[in-house]
């Protein structure tokens, strides 16, 4: 099992456990140490982890932080945890104490077990900053997260290359805001700028209020643009679909001239929901699960279109979802429904069901669907 999977492990942990959890003790020990040891440290050897350890501040002696990494019998990493009930929003002044206190540690975690915020001293040395670095939700971890989260195991662990990592970030979100608002609402450096670089008109105020709402009106077709040439990229990289109906119902169903005009209905969208709604049950993803409605099949996917784990057809006589796994392992997770191999260049197994309310009696076909994914 690779990083990503015991994350994701640890996720649906987390999740099951967290409505049963009213203190503190308990959040370290159902939440926050396996964590601690997801991220390869041996949590009862004293040499990697050490519980209530001790960081004097000035003249206030035996300040004590929930919980010190080691790395190589050096202290690297504060964690001060919360009970899963606590909101962190103010505590962040009691972990800064701790992070002050001793010069060698750059890297200070606060959490409660669910949402966790990475602190370092990017402003100002030995002082760490008001802001976190990175905030996530463990239960909703994004590609990103999975990223940064390795760099703290302690077998990849690389204080110089992790505090970079930080920076990166800090500086990334800023320009994203910066970049965000200048898109929504162009102030006049902005709109002074464009205009200069496609006309040699004086720019005036009257001029840039007048070129103002054609800027965000060329940001967003371009914005646009941009998205509709990668989807299409993406589109032309997946093997054109052949369907080979079966049955006499499935080869009027495919002739029906109404069916050349993409429809996505109200049932597709609440299908789409559900099982969203199921992956996340199950600690999965979600952040870049999306759909695309064709005049074929109802599609659901991940990143891309062509990286798709369901195909549903709820239009048909015959209601019925194609997945890519074998026709034996669909078998093992369809929880006695149909099964029958899926049109040639379509999918490897169909599912028929009744509606989309059988979608709940199949969250074990879903969740396999979806961690087959590359």
């Amino acid at each position: 099992m690779g990083f990503k999977e015991d994350l994701q492990k640890l996720s649906a942990q987390v999740g099951e456990r967290k409505d049963y959890i009213n203190n503190e003790e308990t959040t370290k020990q159902s939440l926050i140490i396996p964590f601690v040891q997801t991220l390869g440290f041996e949590v009862f050897n004293p040499l990697e982890v050490r519980p209530e350890y001790i960081a004097d501040f000035g003249k206030k002696k035996g300040e004590k932080v929930d919980y010190a990494l080691f790395k190589d019998k050096k202290p690297v990493i504060f964690i001060e945890a919360k009970s899963v009930n606590e909101n962190l929003k103010n505590h962040d002044a009691q972990l800064s104490r701790y992070f002050n206190a001793v010069p060698e540690v750059k890297l200070a975690i606060l959490t409660n077990g669910v949402e966790y915020k990475f602190f370092t001293d990017l402003n100002s040395e030995n002082m760490m900053d008001d802001s976190p670095f990175l905030t996530l939700n463990i239960l909703n971890l994004k590609d990103s997260d999975y990223e940064t989260i390795q760099k703290f195991k302690k077998d990849e662990f690389n204080k110089e290359e992790l505090l970079n990592h930080a920076e990166e970030l800090v500086y990334m979100s800023a320009l994203r805001g910066t970049l965000r608002n200048l898109f929504k609402n162009p102030n006049d450096d902005f709109v002074r700028f464009l205009i200069k670089d496609v006309s040699e008109i004086r720019v005036t105020s009257a001029v840039i209020e007048r070129f103002r709402p054609l800027v965000k009106k060329a940001i967003s077709n371009t914005v646009l643009d941009i998205v509709s040439t990668s989807l299409s990229k993406d589109e032309h990289l997946e093997e054109p679909e052949v369907i080979e109906p079966e049955t006499e119902t499935e080869i009027q169903e495919t002739e029906n001239p109404q069916k050349r005009e993409v429809i996505t209905t109200n049932e597709e969208i609440s299908a789409y929901d559900r099982v969203v709604q199921i992956l996340g049950k199950y600690g999965k993803d979600i952040s870049d699960v999306n759909y695309k409605d064709t005049t074929i099949y109802f599609g659901i996917y991940r990143k891309n279109i062509t990286n798709w784990f369901l195909r549903l057809n709820l239009d048909s006589q015959t209601k019925h979802i194609i997945t890519k796994l074998d026709i034996d392992e669909a078998k093992l997770v369809s929880n006695g429904f149909e099964v029958k191999p899926a049109p040639k260049r379509n999918g490897n197994s169909r599912i028929y069901i009744n509606s989309i309310d059988d979608l709940e009696k199949l969250e074990n076909l879903i969740v396999k669907c979806y961690e087959q994914l590359k």
